[in-house]
């Protein structure tokens, strides 16, 4: 790199460490403080380390006249989330923003950049998350009290409410599983970028996140009601509900693998 090109690059990110510094600040509290997305602080070393293992492939290539393409659309995303006061967009602007810098200093020698930059999208808070909540929390509900159903048991759910043997068990926002959606988002996103196999498989695994995280939070909503029954609800709402979480949390990380198995997914043996 030239002195011209360190001058250029320098100044650069002093322009985006002024126009981002606040969004940066909103997300590092979302990430401190919101549940859903205290991951988003581990990405940042994640992404680190990503760039560590692809680091043999960065290299300084001729840039063309579509690598600034990225760059004008995050600066119009910026534009837009300004106009419209929404920290969401202008938290998404900084990644194709990133991005094109990336390609206009580095050409195709960027490649290895970009997915450590657009990991940051699985750890960004979006607005509809609270419908999904609410949607998960009444399929969750819904479900359970289905296969209680089918297995004899009498039961009934009353709005988030699930009644069983007089007991009521009522199913919190926590509860819904969207707090292991987002997790679950990155870390499949970083297996699919690690494995080698079709990119169709790939995307498709990661399309998968959303059913296995439903699906392992219902089988966890139907323990913990089991135990409750078995054992009294003391039971079920004490020890056994706040460690079940990361029980089927990592539940819910097998199944990706197994997945990934099925659909021929192996680790690339280079990174």
């Amino acid at each position: 790199m030239t002195k011209k090109e360190f001058i250029v690059l320098f100044c650069s990110a002093l322009l985006i460490a002024g126009l981002y510094h606040e969004v940066m600040f909103w997300l590092f509290r979302a990430w401190l403080n919101n549940p859903y997305y205290s991951h988003g602080l581990l990405l940042l070393p994640v992404g680190g380390v990503l760039v560590y293992l692809k680091r043999g492939e960065i290299y300084c290539a001729e840039s063309n006249e579509w690598h600034i393409l990225p760059l004008g659309v995050g600066l119009l995303f910026y534009l837009l989330g300004i106009i419209l006061h929404q920290h969401v967009l202008l938290a998404f602007s900084l990644l194709p923003v990133l991005a094109g810098i990336a390609l206009i200093f580095l050409g195709k020698g960027a490649k290895p950049l970009l997915f450590p930059i657009c990991l940051i999208a699985t750890a960004i808070p979006i607005p509809f998350l609270e419908w999904l909540t609410v949607t998960l929390q009444n399929i969750s509900g819904t479900s359970v009290s289905g296969i209680f159903g089918l297995i004899g048991m009498p039961v009934s759910v009353a709005g988030n409410s699930i009644i069983l043997a007089g007991n009521a068990y009522w199913i919190a926002p926590a509860c819904s599983g969207v707090n292991r959606v987002m997790p679950l988002f990155s870390l499949t996103a970083i297996l699919a970028y690690l494995y080698r196999g079709s990119a169709a498989a790939r995307i498709f695994l990661f399309a998968l996140v959303i059913p296995i995280a439903l699906a392992s939070n219902i089988f966890r909503l139907f323990i913990t009601l089991l135990i409750g029954d078995w054992y009294g609800i003391e039971a079920a709402v004490g020890f056994f509900h706040n460690c079940s979480s990361i029980i089927f949390f990592f539940f819910a990380l097998m199944l990706i693998f197994a997945f990934a198995r099925i659909f021929k997914l192996s680790m690339k043996s280079q990174l």
